[in-house]
């Protein structure tokens, strides 16, 4: 299964954190479109979560949100709802460049 990520930027100090709790935690849920164009999930969020998993060798769990209307994600530390269709194009067209993590 392959994801890409919402965005690149991270805290390694919040990586770290978000370790310790997955390891305690397990697998973290995340929301996601599926592109099939791409042939891969788009996360809508959790991007500490998915580097987390990736390092502990955690396979993640995928709440696929493809189908819906809205979804409610966070930009610039605020919440805004975006019409899914219309963050699949977005995050389709920012797919080539967007990070793409692997987990088997």
């Amino acid at each position: 299964m392959q994801i890409a990520l919402l965005h690149k930027h991270y805290s390694q100090e919040h990586l770290e954190q978000v370790k310790r709790e997955m390891a305690e935690l397990g697998a973290p849920t995340i929301r996601a479109i599926w592109s099939e164009m791409h042939g891969i999930w788009m996360a809508v969020e959790g991007c500490h979560r998915l580097r987390a998993a990736a390092e502990l060798d955690i396979i993640p769990e995928i709440d696929d949100i493809s189908d819906d209307e809205m979804v409610t994600i966070q930009v610039d530390e605020g919440d805004e709802s975006v019409a899914v269709i219309d963050l699949l194009d977005e995050l389709q067209d920012e797919a080539s460049r967007s990070i793409t993590l692997s987990f088997d």
